[in-house]
């Protein structure tokens, strides 16, 4: 579909972003603050998101170290992983590709190749999930009504956990496509750290995938 945008890009000069001409001047840096730096919103919100990654990087990695703790004691009944599952992870990794492309164009003040990167971006994400819920009912249809084993119990719970916290990535870059594709605007920061939110969720189910092959 053709597209002629003209990208208003909301990349704010550091210490300028919005309400802060309100602020004191040793906060908006144009004052005698006595040498403070002026306040930065993006690399704040960066901290931020480094922050609740590390969290989520502490609890998957808790969760993986349970499975592997627990791997030993397994039964003579073998988990095996869904043949979805192989097909979703690549998925995922997969997803990072338009995403990169978008965060490229932002860069650059191409708007309509942003909402490109975004919209696939949005599309692989969301064929990821539907994927995932797949390999659950072919876990459901090899246990066959037999009560859930630990290591498939394990399964769902990750792959649960880590799918709720995509799907939260997806309305992010469901806003970033209707910033671009209604507001005409595009945001270069956010879509910077939409893009560090999906590569990290992608690198952390190729992971948690990797724990869930051993034997």
């Amino acid at each position: 579909m053709g597209m002629n945008m003209k990208l208003k890009s909301r990349s704010q000069v550091y210490g300028r972003g919005i309400g802060e001409g309100n602020l004191p001047p040793r906060y908006r840096g144009d004052g005698d603050g006595g040498g403070e730096p002026p306040f930065d919103r993006f690399h704040a919100a960066r901290l931020g998101l480094y922050m609740f990654l590390g969290a989520l990087t502490t609890m998957f990695g808790a969760l993986a170290a349970l499975y592997l703790l627990s791997t030993p004691a397994r039964p003579d009944l073998v988990f095996h992983l869904p043949k979805l599952s192989w097909f979703s992870t690549a998925i995922i990794l997969l997803s990072s590709i338009p995403c990169q492309m978008a965060v490229n164009a932002a860069r650059t003040g191409n708007a309509r190749m942003v909402w490109l990167g975004m919209m696939l971006t949005l599309l692989l994400g969301m064929l990821f999930l539907s994927l995932q819920l797949g390999s659950w009912g072919e876990i459901a249809r090899h246990l066959q009504g037999a009560p859930p084993h630990f290591f498939t119990s394990m399964f769902y719970v990750m792959s649960a956990a880590h799918g709720l916290h995509l799907l939260g990535g997806l309305v992010f870059v469901g806003y970033l496509l209707y910033q671009a594709q209604v507001q005409r605007v595009v945001n270069v920061q956010y879509v910077e750290l939409g893009a560090i939110y999906w590569h990290f969720l992608g690198v952390l189910w190729a992971g948690l995938f990797g724990v869930l092959l051993i034997k």
